[in-house]
């Protein structure tokens, strides 16, 4: 860990602008690289903003903004970024062709001894990195907003050396993370497993005409949510008492719905271009409210939850 001093973040979106941020608070050199300047240019005015809301809370000192912001170069040429990196994070969308083609490029600029880390939720990066590069390769799956959740699922893939892993894991501990090691790649790895069969089950209600949206975040935030935090879900097994689990898992009255490719309600909401809060409305109205009014409440309220968390010991 003490020989990484630069990090590279390819992708400047959602998740790539706090990535840097979380690199720069860290204090470490940090490139961020998008083919589009005005990518870039939203990517800085978003990271200020981050920082201005981490002062708020009285979290980050004032003083201590222009030095994370200095911290963070930005460039359009990716040889440029990765020239010099000892830690390559990938966080471009969800498109096979488009991650193989980054990593060839990567492959070729970038020090032979460099860490090359994708936050892919479900392509097998593995099997396109060039073998040689196998052992320092590794998924990193963060979490939006990167600089304000802890989890981060670390994924090893077959050739992953163990030094990797280690120093992966201790990097991100240092950034104040909570990772978990992944032995082998799965698909959605964890916590986005979980997500989809519980996005499955929401779906299903609402096509159906069982639930509104109100009524299934209600029951979610006021009911069996309250305890996630506290018991997650197999320590909530344990309470519940695990004679009690096999029996309910033996009832065959309640049927899973069926997976499926599309969703009615969703159908819906995209051809009314209702497409949640980057457009001001979705499954709810959020009255005119701005994408970064909405976004610092969600993160207000998010640290002040982690916070408590931490205090009782939880994460």
């Amino acid at each position: 860990m003490s020989e990484i001093r630069n990090v590279t973040v390819v992708g400047g979106g959602t998740m790539g602008h706090s990535l840097a941020q979380v690199f720069a608070q860290g204090e470490y050199n940090v490139w961020l690289h998008s083919r589009k300047g005005q990518t870039l240019t939203r990517a800085r005015s978003l990271i200020s903003a981050n920082l201005k809301t981490l002062v708020e809370l009285g979290l980050l000192e004032e003083t201590q903004l222009g030095l994370i912001l200095d911290r963070i170069r930005m460039t359009i040429a990716i040889e440029e970024a990765g020239k010099d990196a000892d830690l390559v994070l990938e966080a471009i969308f969800e498109d096979e062709a488009a991650k193989e083609e980054v990593f060839k490029t990567l492959d070729r600029i970038c020090p032979p001894g460099a860490i090359l880390a994708s936050n892919t939720s479900h392509i097998d990066i593995f099997k396109f990195v060039e073998d040689r590069r196998l052992g320092k390769v590794v998924i990193t799956h963060w979490f939006a907003p990167p600089h304000i959740i802890p989890l981060v699922e670390i994924v090893r893939g077959p050739k992953t050396s163990q030094e990797t892993v280690d120093t992966v894991n201790a990097l991100l501990i240092k950034l104040g993370k909570k990772p978990v090691v992944i032995s082998q790649f799965l698909p959605g790895f964890i916590a986005n497993r979980l997500q989809s069969a519980l996005r499955a089950e929401a779906l299903f209600l609402l096509d159906n005409g069982y639930a509104t949206p109100e009524d299934i975040d209600t029951v979610t935030k006021a009911g069996f949510g309250l305890r996630l935090p506290i018991l997650g879900l197999v320590k909530r097994m344990d309470y519940a008492g695990l004679d009690l689990n096999q029996k309910t898992l033996r009832n065959d009255t309640y049927k899973f719905p069926p997976q499926r490719s599309r969703s009615e309600s969703l159908d819906q909401m995209v051809a009314l271009g209702r497409l949640g809060v980057k457009a001001g409305r979705g499954f709810y109205d959020y009255g005119g409210r701005s994408t970064e009014d909405l976004m610092k409440e969600r993160d207000f309220k998010l640290i002040r939850l982690i916070a408590f968390l931490k205090e009782i010991g939880e994460i």
